[in-house]
C-alpha cells in the first residue's frame, strides 16, 4: 500500500532531484525521492547497529564471538 504526501519544494531541491533523473541514477523525481528515504533508512539502521557495537566495546564483550580464533591459523616458518 502507498499514501500519496504533498510537500514543498523550494528549486533548489527541484534541481538535485532532476539533476538524478538527468544522471540516470533515478527514473524520475518520486524514485529519487524514494532513493533518499531508502538511504535514510539504512543511516538509521547503521547507527543502531554502531550503538550495539560500541555497547559490547564498552563492556568488554567480543563484537563476533562465532568468529573467535578464526584468524588464529597455523603459520609456516619462513627460513
Amino acid at each position: 500500500m502507498s499514501t500519496q504526501v504533498a510537500i514543498r519544494l523550494d528549486e533548489r531541491e527541484l534541481a538535485t532531484l532532476d539533476e538524478e533523473v538527468a544522471a540516470g541514477r533515478a527514473a524520475n523525481r518520486s524514485d529519487a525521492i524514494r532513493r533518499g528515504i531508502a538511504r535514510l533508512q539504512r543511516d538509521q539502521r547503521y547507527r543502531g547497529e554502531e550503538a550495539i557495537l560500541v555497547e559490547l566495546a564498552r563492556r568488554g564483550e567480543p563484537v563476533y564471538p562465532d568468529l573467535a580464533g578464526t584468524l588464529e591459523l597455523p603459520r609456516p616458518t619462513l627460513d
